[in-house]
C-alpha cells in the first residue's frame, strides 16, 4: 500500500505542476494581450537572459552588471503591475509549494523528500485506512468532560478517571511504537465507550510519526479471510505482514465454518510469532472471548507476557445508557 500511494502523491503532483504551468501561461498571455507595455518589458527581460547564455555559449563572462540591470527590469515590472492593479508577483513562476517549488525534493547535495510530500502521503494514508478527512479524532481533540464524573458503581473511580489513564496508556503506545511492552494492545468494552475513537488517535499518531500502519473492520478481515480461503489467494499475508494492524470491532463479524476462527487464530498467532505489534478492539469481555472464538485464541488475546488488556467501563457517551 505505502509504495502505491506514494505513486499517486508524485503523480498528484506532475498534475499539480502541469496546472501551475498553464495558470502562470495564461496569466502571461493576459498581459500581453491587455498591457503591451508591460509585454515590452518582460521581453527585455528573456532578451537580457537569451544574450547572457549566448555569450556563455561563446566562452564570454557574465556581464558584471548583470544582476543590477535584471532587477532594474523586474522592478519596472513589479511596479507597473501594481499600477494595473494586479499583485507585483503576478507574473512569477506559480508553486503550490515555495519549499521545493513542486519538484518534491529539497537540498543540493543531498536531496531529501520535501515535507509536502509527507503531508500528501499521510492524508492518503488516513483516507486509505478510513480515519476522518479533518483529523477530529485525534488524542489532542480527546474531551474527557464527555465522561461521568461520578463514581462508577461499586469502585472508587468515575469513568472519566478511567477513560484519563486509558487515553495515556494509548497515546505512550502509540509514541513507543514498535518498541513498546507489551506488543499488543487489546480495547475491551461496549459499545459507545471511546475505542473506536482511542484506535483512529492512535493510529493517526503513527501515521505521524511515519509508521505503517493498515486499520480494518473485523467485518473487512472476515472477507479477506473468506476470499483467502475460498480463493486460495495470498491476501491475508497483507494483515498479516503489516508492520502495525489495527483490528477494530472484533465480534461484531459472522463466524463462517472453517474460516473466521481458523483464520482470525492464523492472522494472530502468527503475528505474535513474528512480533508485529497489533491493536484490537471489541465488544467482548475476556470469558466471552473464549465463549467464541475458543481458548487458543482467548489465551493469545489475554496472555499478559504480549498483551496489554485494557477495559473500558461506564456509560454509552452517545446514549448515556450505563
Amino acid at each position: 500500500m505505502r509504495e502505491d500511494l506514494l505513486k499517486e502523491v508524485f503523480l498528484d503532483l506532475e498534475e499539480q505542476q502541469r496546472r501551475n504551468e498553464e495558470t502562470e501561461a495564461s496569466r502571461r498571455q493576459e498581459i500581453r494581450e491587455k498591457h503591451p507595455e508591460i509585454a515590452a518589458l518582460m521581453e527585455k527581460r528573456e532578451d537580457l537572459i537569451q544574450e547572457t547564455m549566448r555569450g556563455i555559449l561563446r566562452g564570454e563572462t557574465a556581464p558584471e552588471d548583470l544582476p543590477e540591470r535584471m532587477e532594474e527590469v523586474s522592478g519596472k515590472i513589479r511596479d507597473s503591475l501594481r499600477e494595473k492593479g494586479y499583485p507585483e508577483n503576478y507574473l512569477a513562476p506559480v508553486y503550490t509549494c515555495p519549499i521545493c517549488r513542486d519538484t518534491g525534493y529539497t537540498g543540493e547535495q543531498v536531496r531529501e523528500r520535501c515535507t509536502c510530500i509527507t503531508e500528501r502521503y499521510q492524508a492518503k494514508l488516513r483516507r486509505a485506512i478510513g480515519l476522518p478527512e479533518d483529523g477530529r479524532e485525534t488524542f489532542e481533540s480527546f474531551n474527557e468532560s464527555l465522561f461521568s464524573a461520578e463514581k462508577l458503581p461499586g469502585a472508587e473511580f468515575s469513568q472519566r478517571e478511567v477513560m484519563r489513564i486509558i487515553r495515556k496508556t494509548c497515546e505512550t503506545w502509540a509514541d513507543t511504537c514498535p518498541a513498546q511492552q507489551p506488543r499488543d494492545l487489546v480495547l475491551s468494552g461496549k459499545s459507545g465507550l471511546g475505542k473506536t475513537f482511542l484506535l483512529h488517535a492512535m493510529a493517526a499518531r503513527l501515521i505521524t510519526r511515519g509508521q505503517q500502519v493498515l486499520l480494518i473492520s473485523a467485518y473487512s478481515f472476515l472477507e479477506t479471510a473468506r476470499k483467502s480461503y475460498f480463493e486460495n489467494d495470498d491476501r491475508l499475508e497483507e494483515l498479516i505482514g503489516t508492520p502495525v494492524l489495527m483490528l477494530d470491532d472484533l465480534g461484531s463479524e459472522p463466524l463462517l465454518q472453517n474460516v473466521t476462527i481458523e483464520q482470525l487464530f492464523n492472522l494472530i498467532n502468527e503475528r505474535q510469532r513474528r512480533n508485529l505489534p497489533t491493536v484490537i478492539s471489541t465488544n467482548l469481555n475476556q470469558e466471552e472471548l473464549r465463549t467464541r472464538y475458543t481458548e487458543r485464541i482467548a489465551s493469545r488475546l489475554t496472555d499478559k507476557r504480549n498483551v496489554q488488556f485494557l477495559v473500558l467501563r461506564g456509560s454509552d457517551v452517545r446514549t448515556g445508557r450505563k
